[in-house]
């Protein structure tokens, strides 16, 4: 079972990127910071295999500025999303880190299109003089090894 702080850290990052807060976002990560999305679960090794996303913090600094500059026509009008997170468990603790799991429904409406993703986060929140900042995120997709459209937002 995951602590008050823990959770509260998780529901705040997802009602961030709900509400198109990605500077607020980016915020939260450390200076080494890794967001990955693998292509399928069996991905174990994101410099040797295609990930969906493997970016560092340089990295999604430049995908949320592209965001916020307006010239994504995905983002136009912006997608309207919800993320449930749940099943929030602490599975490790070294040091000053502890390794977070949770899963996450997010809906997201566009114009006529309707997306529902699924999936299962694993975060390792690095604690700070504020509480937590995230270190490393992988988001496994249930339908990552299929076909799917461009994402044009963060998961």
């Amino acid at each position: 079972m995951a602590d008050e702080a823990v959770e509260r850290f998780l529901y705040r990052e997802a009602r961030l990127m709900d509400e198109h807060r990605y500077a607020e976002w980016l915020e939260l990560w450390t200076d080494d910071g890794r967001y990955w999305v693998p292509c399928n679960e069996d991905d174990i090794d994101p410099t040797r295999q295609v990930s969906i996303i493997y970016d560092d913090r340089e990295r999604l600094q430049q995908r949320v500025e592209r965001l916020l500059s307006g010239s994504v026509l995905a983002q136009d009008p912006k997608p309207r999303m919800r993320r449930l997170v749940s099943n929030i468990e602490v599975a490790a603790a070294t040091g000053g880190e502890l390794t977070v799991e949770s899963n996450f429904i997010l809906g997201f409406v566009r114009g006529e299109t309707q997306q529902i993703w699924a999936g299962r986060s694993v975060h390792r929140l690095r604690r700070d003089g504020q509480g937590f900042k995230i270190a490393h995120k992988k988001v496994m997709l249930i339908n990552a090894d299929q076909e799917m459209p461009l994402l044009q937002f963060l998961i």
